[in-house]
């Protein structure tokens, strides 16, 4: 049998790792029939059709979530499978944005106007690389405000 990618293995563990016992779900029942509440009062306010339905299920969920938050299992099973999914998609995403919006132009710049962030040039006539620093004569003062 294949042996799974990295990114599948994380995904399952981190579903695995999902709590489910009755206050969770409870938690997430009321958190889900509130979202709907709210998301079924701002169409109510644009007089949208579709606001009845978004109570109906906020009652549902806050029902099911004081009476029987076992059978809101399944369905915080899919929920939060997807928040992981979509939440390691997102932090790929977000981070190639802030390489290529970041980390891309200085990288640019630097090398237009030849700047050399590291020494890593080889030298063979160099007897060491070891770069001598003179220790800071500073005294207890500094122990005292670190940052």
């Amino acid at each position: 049998m294949a042996k799974n990618p990295s990114w599948i293995a994380v995904i399952a563990e981190e579903v695995k790792a999902i709590k489910s016992d009755p206050a969770h779900l409870r938690k997430f029942g009321l958190t889900m029939g509130a979202a709907f509440a709210i998301f079924g009062g701002l169409f109510f306010w644009h007089d949208r059709a579709i606001a009845p339905y978004l109570f109906i299920l906020a009652a549902a969920f806050l029902l099911l979530a004081a009476l029987a938050p076992r059978v809101l299992k399944p369905v915080q099973n899919v929920w939060m499978t997807l928040a992981v999914v979509l939440g390691w998609v997102m932090t790929r995403v977000l981070l190639i944005i802030v390489f290529f919006i970041g980390v891309t132009p200085i990288a640019f710049i630097a090398r237009v106007v030849r700047k050399r962030f590291l020494n890593l040039r080889f030298e063979p006539d160099r007897e060491s690389y070891w770069e001598k620093r003179e220790p800071e004569t500073r005294g207890m003062e500094r122990y005292e405000s670190q940052f």
